[in-house]
């Protein structure tokens, strides 16, 4: 796993930004996806899901507890 993220969240989220699906205009949907990887609509939409919150879990939300108990063993001056 990659930060939580799957092998097949991965193999999606990839695609899906590389296909465009988060592009402005968008250049593919969800649908698009699907047929792509061989899944359904319904699939595609949770693991694209799942993997951002996976991501942003382990590194935003991570990162931030980080620096959070850095600083409260910072000894006041």
């Amino acid at each position: 796993m990659w930060y939580g993220v799957t092998q097949a969240q991965r193999e999606t989220l990839m695609r899906a930004v590389q296909g465009g699906y988060y592009s402005i205009p968008r250049r593919m949907s969800t649908q698009d996806l699907a047929d792509d990887l061989g899944i359904s609509d319904q699939a595609v939409t949770e693991r694209l899901r799942r993997a951002i919150v996976a991501l942003t879990e382990n590194t935003l939300i991570a990162m931030e507890e980080e620096l959070a108990e850095e600083f409260e063993h910072v000894p006041d001056s």
